[in-house]
């Protein structure tokens, strides 16, 4: 069976909830209820979550091996964007210009452990710290378990992710939350199809509306498709 590997980069572990990484991780449809596919979009923004700086690569409960084959995944990401012919790679306003710190910044990358398709297998998610915006918006990864190493699924990023309770293809689709302000932001929903997650759809969100020059807070977001 194969093993995916969702990751961001950054400060993270990989395992949920302080659980090891190869013995305990958390079922998506256990998190999210149903999983029949939506014929719209509608996010499960309940289970929208941030994976705190706690659950570090470098603290995960896994062997050597496992680590490293992990880390070598992330690298092979971020060595073009930060130590490449044009380098631009930012933790925190301080460049990388080393291998040496590349692999402290890919030791730092935050990680928990779900079950995309409902197998018994685990997948990786990870968020991280390098290249994120003002508002967060850091790289996010999806991996697969190949051969040698890891193979990537997902290349995106987002300052939350939501396991959705739709699937596709046995996978549950994902969607990733981008903050423009306290208030409203763009959402990306992705779809496992042929092998990969792609983009299947580009949507914006707002958590107030103007009424009579007073600005109200709402209780569900307001989603509409992208322009």
């Amino acid at each position: 069976m194969n093993l995916l590997i969702l990751v961001t980069v950054g400060i993270g572990a990989l395992f949920l909830q302080d659980h090891p990484l190869q013995t305990n991780f958390v079922s998506a449809s256990s998190q999210s209820g149903q999983h029949s596919a939506n014929t719209r979009f509608q996010w499960d923004w309940k289970n929208s979550r941030e994976l705190s700086a706690e659950h570090s690569l470098r603290k995960a409960k896994i062997t050597d091996k496992q680590r490293n084959a992990i880390a070598r995944a992330i690298a092979g990401q971020l060595r073009p964007i930060c130590l490449g012919s044009e380098p631009s790679c930012v933790i925190s306003m301080r460049e990388i210009k080393s291998e040496a710190e590349l692999r402290q910044a890919v030791l730092d990358t935050r990680t928990a452990l779900i079950d995309l398709n409902d197998d018994g297998v685990a997948e990786v998610v990870a968020q991280g710290i390098v290249n994120c915006g003002a508002t967060g918006n850091c790289p996010f990864w999806v991996f697969r378990k190949a051969k040698l190493g890891y193979e990537v699924l997902l290349d995106g990023e987002g300052q939350t992710f939501t396991i959705q309770k739709s699937k596709t293809n046995g996978f549950h689709d994902i969607v990733l939350s981008t903050h423009g302000s306290s208030s409203s932001g763009g959402l990306v929903n992705y779809h496992y199809q042929e092998g990969v997650y792609e983009d299947a759809g580009c949507y914006s969100y707002e958590w107030t509306v103007l009424e009579n020059n007073k600005v109200r807070e709402l209780k569900e977001p307001l989603i509409a498709p992208c322009r």
